[in-house]
């Protein structure tokens, strides 16, 4: 019996540590969310040039980023727009996202605070 608790307590903790790892990816019960890694984000300058570029595509309804996690949570219409346009805005203005890497020229181009060291 305390074999299967333990096993059960492990199978847990693997698979929250998997949904942590994994948060980037979309929900497909809600299509129509996302939640994109911005690990070079770093202050209210960085979120709002990232807001300002997503919030151009067409098809993204909101954009709101968690500073402190680094994680950005966009709604868009998926009839108009998919995850990979969205981290190829991000990182076109200068950040990465998920496994998409910042444009350099853009990224040189930002305030000194928000160049990153990544």
């Amino acid at each position: 019996m305390k074999k299967l608790i333990a096993l059960a307590l492990l199978l847990s903790v693997a698979a929250f540590a998997g949904e942590k790892k994994d948060q980037h990816k979309m929900d497909m019960s809600h299509p129509g969310h996302a939640m994109i890694n911005v690990p070079t984000v770093q202050c209210d300058n960085c979120v709002k040039t990232v807001t300002t570029a997503v919030k151009k595509v067409d098809g993204v309804e909101s954009i709101k980023i968690d500073l402190e996690k680094k994680v950005a949570h966009v709604n868009f219409d998926p009839k108009k727009v998919n995850l990979a346009d969205i981290e190829k805005a991000i990182a076109a203005s200068g950040y990465d996202a998920n496994n998409v890497k910042r444009n350099k020229k853009a990224h040189d181009a930002l305030p000194q605070c928000c160049q990153s060291k990544r």
